[in-house]
């Protein structure tokens, strides 16, 4: 996988040092399971490469 940056608005930091502050060990999961989608949101975009994985002319 290539290297990513990841930008966070004000409110996400916030909420992360939320999370840090609290030792909340759940909700820190929850975060990263819906960082990590956003992350491999982008991997499914048409010129990603799951296009490749289809036949020829079809992605």
């Amino acid at each position: 996988m290539p290297d990513k940056t990841i930008v966070f608005s004000d409110q996400e930091q916030m909420q992360i040092e939320g999370i840090v502050i609290d030792k909340d060990g759940e909700e820190a999961l929850r975060y990263l399971a819906n960082l990590l989608d956003r992350v491999k949101g982008h991997l499914g975009h048409a010129c990603g490469p799951k296009a490749a994985e289809g036949p020829p002319g079809h992605g």
